[in-house]
């Protein structure tokens, strides 16, 4: 089955954001922090944040794994910019459902996230493609 031009567009940007991270690497002073692990394949990711006045102003990653875990955290850390933690609980459930096998496409507001879309083909990796949110889910549970 070759694959459709959106499909290959969309492993450009996973390829991109796994090869070229974007906001990898510790963050200074930050306020929170959390971390995930996918037991299943040993992925990791780690997420720091910076929040002031209820918003994230600031979040960087590191980890090890797939290039999906790895990518969608990349992808996260652009998208949560100037969010609160609810917003962000909304964008992981949005993600989450757009991921089931019979979902629309993922909406505007996932951003590169929807470069994403691919993995509800492999219910295996979808596991992989969460990861960032529950790491930063569990820094946002500090508040």
């Amino acid at each position: 089955m070759a694959a459709s031009g959106t499909d290959e567009l969309h492993q450009a940007l996973i390829r991109d954001h796994f090869r070229r991270p974007r906001n990898r690497g510790a963050l200074e002073a930050p306020s929170n922090s959390g971390r995930a692990h996918n037991r299943f394949c040993g992925d990791t990711v780690v997420m720091w944040a910076r929040i002031e006045d209820g918003l994230l102003t600031k979040v960087t990653f590191d980890g090890r794994g797939c290039a999906i875990s790895q990518a969608a955290a990349s992808m996260l850390t652009r998208m949560a910019r100037g969010k609160g933690a609810a917003e962000i609980a909304v964008l992981r459930q949005t993600f989450v459902d757009g991921l089931a096998p019979d979902a629309p496409p993922l909406p505007k507001e996932l951003g590169d996230l929807r470069a994403m879309a691919g993995v509800r083909r492999f219910p295996s990796r979808i596991r992989c493609a969460v990861l960032p949110f529950d790491a930063l889910e569990d820094a946002l549970g500090q508040e």
